[in-house]
């Protein structure tokens, strides 16, 4: 039998003031502290709250998280080597190889470094509103004018509209000369199934070396190779194992970001980079620092624990955190402002088992710890992981019988399993039975020839168990789900007959979204949204691009927008002298 996976909030709750302090010093970076404040007699010093005071008072200094103050500069004697280029790019992941690849190929001379090893990606959905591939396969593109408005009132408008604008229009350019790129490099671009309920788009671009995989969502890893090769051809000077410590702006950090000082990851010693041009940081994201995770991101901390560990910035994937947020710290650290949509949007998934949708919930009957149903189940995975996060041990359980594919199929909905090829059928009810099957063995699924067995196996209360099918397959023969309001087409009756399904369906933190302060030409900015002259982000660091939760309703738009499309026009740009 699988054992429940239980994410208790005991450990959330061991971080104290810290966590209260979190939400009021969220954004503190780059916020102009009110003017004329006074400091009560409840504060002592700024942020210190008096034992006789029960809530926390702050004067116009406003805190500070420790990630937030800035080192001593490491000192000319230091370092051991000086590399100059035009362009000096930090990371070696997609964006800051798609921004070295874009800017050598016009002329520019590039240098691009990173801690890792090797060039490193995950993942593999990509998008573009359109592309050659797209029109091989004859797929006509989604019409974006009530899906972005949608989207956009998803993020409480509080995302940058200009980007997300320019991305979207670019997209095209950008996608077309990324597959030239990986079929040149012998690997196959295939388009990916996603969501239909969704009012955007259902594919996604994603890169192969398998021929028509039923798994195509994992290649990023291959277009990031295949991008390190086309770096190499057009010259650019790659350096591994070397990690970026602190960014150099002139005149008292007033002035122009010149350069990074690094240390190599074999000794320790100082190298540091000079740039004429321009210094482009594509570090990724910060979703291993607890305490920015604390500050920026609190609603995930339930998911991530505090005993993270080293970084290992060769890692492929991880579901407890990536990265620490080295560019988003350096940043600040010489006057750059953090984004302005508080919280930063986190990229989650509530496990899919017995879902029809690639990033979809199980639609069916879902129940939690309680045996009680608890929401509306045609939602998305992504924002399940949210109502999630409010149940016992944050878990619940998509519940089903046989009949349930075939009656999805019946009401006009195909099945599509995360990482379909978008030119394969969809799954048969035959097929899905014999996944289940097989994944009882493994422990994937639970199976069970009674509700009193199942409930046994999940941990709940038999008698409540029958109760609620009971009064769910009363909603599903009255055709109108009057307890929540659920589509009709996925109240599915559950054959009380057996045998049962089921699928323990949890929330999984995947990685946090943006950070720094970000014009539209990905221009890093101070806190009058004036940007930095010679500093630039791309990738996962992009500040406002998502707010609320990063929802996957557009398939592969991190990937596609902020990694490709944004690399591949500042890497252009860059090249052209736009910003000297």
């Amino acid at each position: 039998m699988a054992e429940p996976r239980d994410f208790s909030r005991r450990s959330f709750f061991k971080m104290g003031a810290l966590g209260a302090a979190g939400a009021a010093a969220a954004g503190l970076a780059g916020c102009a502290s009110p003017s004329g404040s006074k400091k009560t007699e409840a504060t002592t010093t700024a942020g210190e709250v008096a034992s006789s005071d029960a809530v926390l008072k702050l004067d116009g200094s406003m805190p500070k998280w420790s990630f937030m103050v800035a080192p001593d500069p490491i000192a000319d004697s230091a370092i051991t080597e000086t590399i100059e280029d035009d362009i000096i790019i930090v990371g070696g992941g997609m964006s800051g190889f798609t921004t070295a690849v874009s800017a050598a190929e016009k002329g520019a001379s590039v240098t691009l470094f990173s801690a890792a090893s090797a060039p490193i990606s995950r993942g593999g959905s990509n998008f573009a509103r359109n592309s050659k591939v797209m029109e091989e396969l004859g797929i006509t593109p989604f019409d974006p004018v009530p899906y972005f408005y949608h989207e956009m009132r998803a993020a409480s408008f509080a995302i940058d509209q200009t980007k997300w604008m320019r991305g979207y229009n670019n997209s095209e350019e950008a996608m077309n000369w990324m597959i030239d790129i990986a079929r040149a490099a012998g690997l196959d671009v295939i388009m990916e199934r996603d969501n239909s309920f969704d009012l955007g788009p259902n594919y996604a671009h994603a890169f192969s070396t398998l021929g028509n995989s039923a798994m195509v969502s994992t290649g990023q890893q291959g277009a990031v190779e295949a991008l390190e090769a086309k770096a190499k051809e057009y010259g650019v000077q790659i350096i591994y194992d070397t990690k970026a410590e602190q960014l150099i702006r002139e005149d008292n950090n007033t002035g122009r970001v010149t350069g990074v000082v690094a240390s190599k990851m074999s000794d320790g010693s100082y190298v540091k980079f000079v740039a004429k041009k321009a210094v482009v940081l594509a570090t990724g994201d910060f979703s291993s620092n607890k305490e920015m995770l604390a500050a920026y991101c609190p609603q995930v901390l339930p998911l991530v624990g505090y005993e993270q560990g080293e970084i290992d910035y060769n890692t492929s994937f991880n579901l407890t955190g990536i990265y620490g947020g080295d560019g988003q710290k350096m940043g600040l650290w010489i006057g750059a402002a953090w984004q302005h949509a508080y919280p930063n949007a986190p990229m989650m998934q509530g496990a899919w088992g017995g879902s029809h949708e690639p990033c979809g919930f199980h639609m069916g009957l879902n129940v939690n710890m309680n045996t009680e149903r608890y929401q509306r189940e045609d939602i998305s995975a992504p924002y399940s992981s949210n109502h999630l996060l409010s149940q016992p041990r944050n878990i619940a359980y998509g519940i089903w019988t046989a009949n349930y594919p075939q009656a999805i199929k019946d009401k006009g909905h195909d099945w599509y399993t995360f990482g379909m090829d978008y030119t394969l059928p969809s799954l048969t009810p035959e097929e899905l039975v014999k996944m289940w099957d097989e994944g009882v063995s493994t422990g994937k699924y639970f199976k069970a020839d009674t509700l009193d067995d199942l409930a046994k196996q999940l941990d709940l209360d038999a008698t409540k168990l029958k109760a609620v099918v009971k009064r769910y397959n009363e909603l599903c023969d009255k055709g109108v789900d009057e307890d929540f309001h659920k589509n009709p087409d996925f109240l599915v009756k559950i054959d009380e007959a057996g045998p049962f399904y089921a699928a323990q369906n949890y929330a999984m933190f995947m990685t946090v979204m943006g950070g720094l302060r970000t014009s539209v030409n990905m221009e890093v900015c101070d806190e009058n949204d004036k940007p930095i002259p010679g500093l630039f982000n791309v990738g996962a660091m992009i500040g406002d691009m998502y707010a609320n939760t990063y929802n996957f309703a557009v398939p592969g738009n991190s990937y596609g927008i902020n990694c490709l499309t944004f690399g591949y026009l500042l890497g252009r740009d860059l090249a052209a002298g736009k910003f000297d």
